[in-house]
């Protein structure tokens, strides 16, 4: 029983963290955990915030021994009591100056010979000030211990034990982040004097010539060239590095080509900026990609110099899919070992990664004798992809690279061409997954392909299954082409995916389709999942990781469900019903209404997002990305308010 409370403020934040968040033991306040632990009491013998040398003790302590978890939480109880301004320390009187203080005494510089294992832990320092009962009357700061670092891991509200947790398995994948961010805006920032669009080609060449063969001589030398050198180089190094990886001269081709602007571009030649990219990239972001991680660090890298570039957004088609999301097309569908994964828009080329690391997870766990042979044959026949953007196919052609694959399929051609045609019955894939160019528009003007267009003709395309991410109004819109997709092929489940899912590039509200191919649907049963969280949190600066480590166990339950769902459909996140022609294809069309949180509130607030969907229809905004200041303009200028709306519809 908690005991020795000095403040009511306290005793609130106690029974609340009691109530409300799971830990396995009980959080203790001062001098009561004398026998939890010797050595975290050894050193708050002498942690003083008066820097007396004497004992020193947060407000609060949790520890788990099992878990090598500390928690400590120091508590004020005013808001302005929260931290010291202008540079200034005082642990006494502020929340986060006290458990910085604290925190301090555990860093590895500090520990003693003594309680040196405690190197092992996890350590935690949270700064709480006003009252954890009034909204808008409390401040909190988290800190965590990392080597000889405290670092404020951003979050603003008390977290379960295994969240804790989580952040230390994440913490090294954040400052691989902020790196690769960093290196990503300032190479950008180098190549401001170049057309956006050529950024990433040049890139490319560059990433390649980096590329770290024992024949490479670019690498060894390049430091000692001149600029004009390294220009007149660049293109032979490509050529030379692409070739011994046997690149079809004809890609080869087509990536020289578009690095031709080097020889004209002036303000490059004129200056050293080539020379401080590479060094940037040779230095700072190629030794990432070596570092063992479940994360695609090299496929955020592409992804955040593509954001820096403004050449990934909706507005442009172009939206890259998260890394998570890939993997989890691999998860969805049984992949065989000797399937042929398809991408007729590859981007980067993350699909097709995905679907080759499946398979080498296959063959790791087979009996297969020759497992590299295998392995090979995966790079050299069993990949294939189609991206038309040269800029994305410059990327795709380096990214493979770096990954070990430089034989991979992947052709710079529509895949609606002859060409693509022609290639398709020679090497007959058994899978495709897409996420296709979005806001296509079928127009004599705009000849680009809607979505429905692109699955269509991918599925009959691939002999298994088909797998496709895309806008919610693909699932609902054009009936004639999704009766006759359900004609040839079975709808088995639409997954619909979270609203932040690609933020920050874009706002769109996105589903994953899963298909049985050259199987008619004949109105069999299709199951409709409503996901709204995968786990994964927006950071400035950041974009959105997963930061609490909570997709993992996301992804099972969704996976379970899935496998699972007769015993648990609640007809309002997940259910499963017959489908007919003409019908949507999206959860919100057959859920139930779920009333039990129905409130005033909430009332409310559905009538208002009708109203912004009702304008948004009727000046045919639907589809567009807009933020709410582009939306606001548009109202001002159309003369649209919510007096004149209601009007209107009465």
């Amino acid at each position: 029983m908690l005991r020795e409370r000095k403040n009511e403020t306290e005793i609130y934040l106690y029974e609340y963290i009691k109530k409300n968040k799971v830990f396995t033991y009980e959080w203790e306040s001062k001098k009561l955990i004398k026998n939890k632990n010797k050595y975290i009491q050894s050193i708050l013998d002498k942690a003083s915030k008066r820097n007396t040398g004497k004992r020193g003790e947060p407000d609060l302590i949790y520890v788990n021994n099992n878990n090598k978890l500390l928690i400590l939480l120091e508590n004020k109880d005013s808001i302005k009591d929260h931290e010291s301004k202008n540079n200034t320390t005082n642990a006494v009187k502020y929340a986060v100056d006290g458990i910085k203080h604290y925190l301090s005494f555990f860093i590895n510089k500090h520990l003693s010979e003594h309680n040196k294992h405690l190197k092992e832990w996890k350590i935690v320092g949270i700064a709480f000030s006003g009252n954890i009962n009034e909204e808008y009357n409390k401040k909190l700061d988290t800190f965590v211990i990392k080597n000889n670092d405290i670092i404020n891991i951003e979050t603003e509200e008390f977290l379960n034990e295994d969240d804790y947790i989580a952040f230390f398995e994440t913490i090294d994948l954040e400052k691989i982040t902020n790196e690769i961010s960093r290196s990503s805006q300032t190479i950008n920032n180098q190549l401001r004097i170049i057309d956006s669009q050529k950024r990433p080609v040049l890139l490319s060449a560059l990433m390649i010539c980096l590329f770290d063969r024992e024949a490479n001589n670019f690498v060894r030398n390049y430091k000692n060239f001149n600029t004009q050198t390294i220009i007149n180089i660049i293109p032979e190094t490509v050529k030379t590095i692409l070739s011994k990886e046997e690149i079809d001269n004809n890609k080869i081709d087509i990536l020289l080509n578009e690095i031709s602007f080097l020889k004209t571009q002036k303000e490059l030649i004129k200056s050293n900026i080539l020379k401080d990219i590479l060094d940037e990239l040779h230095d700072n972001v190629i030794p990432l990609f070596s570092k063992k991680s479940n994360y695609d660090i090299i496929g955020k890298f592409y992804e955040e110099f593509l954001k820096y570039a403004g050449v990934s957004n909706v507005k442009k088609g172009i939206v890259l899919t998260p890394s998570h999301i890939t993997t989890l097309f691999t998860e969805l569908i049984d992949i065989k070992y000797n399937d042929i994964i398809f991408d007729p828009a590859c981007g980067t080329g993350a699909f097709l990664i995905a679907g080759m690391n499946k398979i080498y997870e296959l063959i790791d766990t087979s009996n297969y004798k020759e497992k590299n042979k295998q392995k090979n044959n995966v790079k050299m026949n069993q990949l294939l992809g189609f991206e038309l953007n040269t800029t994305m196919y410059s990327l795709a052609i380096s990214n493979m690279l770096f990954r070990g694959d430089g034989k991979s399929r992947i052709y710079n051609e529509d895949f609606f061409s002859k060409e693509a045609d022609n290639i398709l019955r020679e090497i007959k894939p058994t899978i495709g997954f897409i996420n296709p160019p979005y806001s296509g528009k079928d127009t004599k003007n705009n000849p680009t392909k809607k979505e429905l267009q692109f699955l269509e003709k991918m599925l009959d395309c691939s002999s298994r299954y088909g797998v496709i991410i895309a806008p919610l109004s693909t699932y609902f819109k054009d009936n004639d082409i999704r009766n006759r997709i359900l004609k040839k092929h079975t709808l088995k489940a639409v997954i619909n995916m979270p609203k932040e899912l690609f933020q920050p590039n874009a706002m769109t509200h996105t589903a994953i389709a899963i298909f049985e191919t050259h199987i008619p649907h004949n109105n069999k049963e299709v199951i409709f999942y409503d996901l709204k969280d995968d786990g994964f949190v927006l950071s400035k600066n950041k974009g959105r990781t997963d930061r609490l480590n909570k997709w993992k166990l996301i992804k099972t339950k969704l996976l379970d469900d899935l496998q699972n769902i007769n015993n648990k459909q609640d007809y309002v996140t997940m259910l499963k019903i017959n489908i007919k022609e003409d019908e949507e294809w999206i959860i919100q069309a057959h859920s139930k209404t779920d009333y039990s949180n129905l409130s005033n509130k909430s009332f409310e607030k559905a009538i208002k997002e009708y109203i912004v969907f009702k304008t948004k229809l009727q000046l045919n905004l639907i589809e567009k990305d807009l933020d709410e200041i582009e939306l606001l303009e548009i109202l001002n200028t159309n003369n649209v308010s919510a007096k004149s709306f209601l009007e209107e519809n009465k």
